[in-house]
């Protein structure tokens, strides 16, 4: 991937706020809509989505059941481009509850209220879980015929260039 393409990706990733997220829904695929945060380690490249659930939502139960889910990310629409030469990025990863007392817990906390921090209020309720969204691959779609399958070192390397600028 060259430079302009991984600055794009990242520039994606981290530009945007809410994902589509795939789960397995009685058998049948099963899309919603949810917000999210990242964690990069620093140290090991590890990439992980964030995103803080409700159990009373149909997709947590989903994700309960069954922790392989996709996200995708895309870039808003506009007139200057046809919508099938948006940029966008599908992300099959596998989902990880985290619990309180997980040693990982606070800093992702902390990355998910850097982005939203009105859902202080939601650590309080007994209900809502921090899960994370690990990426396994990924299928870039840089433009109109321009599609490239990544693996998650790449899509973090693209991640972490942006965001250390």
């Amino acid at each position: 991937m060259d430079a302009a393409t991984s600055q794009l990706l990242g520039t994606l990733i981290l530009g945007r706020s809410v994902a589509a997220l795939a789960t397995l829904h009685d058998g049948r695929p099963f899309a919603s809509m949810i917000p999210y945060a990242i964690h990069l380690d620093s140290r090991t490249g590890r990439l992980r989505f964030i995103t803080h659930v409700s159990r009373l939502s149909t997709h947590t139960r989903d994700m309960l059941e069954s922790p392989d889910v996709c996200l995708l990310v895309t870039m808003p629409e506009n007139n200057s481009q046809p919508p099938q030469a948006l940029p966008r990025v599908s992300l099959p990863a596998t989902a990880t509850f985290i619990a309180p007392g997980d040693d990982d817990h606070g800093s992702l906390k902390a990355a998910y209220l850097a982005r939203f921090p009105h859902a202080a209020d939601y650590f309080q309720l007994g209900d809502f879980s921090i899960v994370t969204l690990e990426p396994v691959s990924a299928r870039f779609i840089a433009g109109f015929a321009r599609a490239l399958t990544l693996s998650p070192a790449q899509v973090a390397a693209a991640v972490g260039d942006v965001a250390l600028g």
